[in-house]
């Protein structure tokens, strides 16, 4: 387990700040450019998981991306895989963020997601192309942080789980400013009947913006109520996955003890003397029956 709730925030705190502080340098452009990547990863992987078939995922360089797929024939695969973009984001770095402050499995989760990582670009993005060398350079480092132990793996899982949240929730900022471009947009489009053709139109139906706008909504609470369950839960006091034993909280009685009590405490184990807890079979002799109480 990672430090107690402070300490917790305090880390957390650090990060959003420190991100924010540096959100136009050059390395946050890398970040931003992974962030999007995974962005694309989950429209792919919603588009796998319902049937369809993945062509390619490409980085446009401007924040931007595009994952071409063919979704299954059912109806709802289109409404899947378009919403997998902006949700799923939320659901990956919600899931790093909570991962890293339990400290459970970190190095396990930090080797996958490396080889992931790795894996997808090698498979669905163009050798040379910004997709796959984002991919391969971040999967890379990820599998080595990996490699390194716990508790790199641990503070490395926080920062990408931050990292993921905080771009996922300054993503949704696209919905106002250029909703037509955005995953909502396209969905508007498609639930309006209208083809992509209509997609190049300067001016938006109403029928589009309203429908986009309603999505983007609900894809805005769907997203800030994954980051925010998640922060809630891992920021809070761990609790104990089972009830200790009486026996384990037992300390020194300041006093003299009856036999009848050092009786008790021997068949559990306990030292009467110091408290302390003893290992099975420590007490050889069995009382006589005239000790027993």
């Amino acid at each position: 387990m990672m430090a107690e709730k402070p300490v917790k925030f305090v880390i957390f705190l650090s990060l959003i700040l420190s991100l924010v502080a540096f959100w136009d340098h050059q390395f946050t452009s890398y970040l931003k450019e992974f962030v999007v990547l995974i962005h694309e990863i989950c429209h792919a992987t919603a588009a796998l998981f319902s049937g369809g078939v993945v062509k390619g995922i490409t980085l446009h360089g401007n924040e931007g991306g595009e994952t071409i797929a063919v979704p299954a024939s059912f109806r709802g695969s289109f409404i899947l895989v378009v919403s997998a973009g902006y949700i799923g984001s939320s659901i990956v770095g919600a899931f790093l963020l909570r991962l890293g402050f339990q400290g459970r499995h970190a190095r396990q989760t930090m080797i996958l997601f490396g080889l992931f990582l790795i894996s997808v670009s090698v498979l669905y993005s163009k050798l040379g192309d910004l997709a796959y060398f984002t991919g391969i350079f971040w999967g890379v480092g990820i599998l080595v942080l990996g490699m390194l132990g716990e508790t790199t793996s641990i503070l490395s899982l926080v920062f990408l789980g931050t990292s993921i949240s905080l771009y996922s929730l300054y993503d949704l900022s696209d919905f106002a400013e250029r909703l037509a471009e955005t995953d909502a947009g396209i969905l508007a489009f498609w639930m309006a009947g209208l083809g992509p053709e209509d997609l190049q139109n300067e001016e938006i139906p109403t029928v589009v913006l309203i429908l986009g706008y309603l999505i983007a909504t609900l894809w805005s609470l769907l997203s800030i109520g994954i980051i925010f369950m998640s922060l809630r839960t891992s920021l809070s006091h761990e609790e104990a996955h089972h009830s200790p034993d009486p026996v384990e909280q037992f300390e020194r009685f300041p006093g003299e003890l009856s036999p009848e009590a050092k009786l008790w405490l021997e068949k559990r184990g306990v030292d009467p003397e110091s408290g302390i807890v003893l290992p099975p079979n420590f007490f050889l002799d069995p009382p006589s029956k005239d000790n027993q109480g």
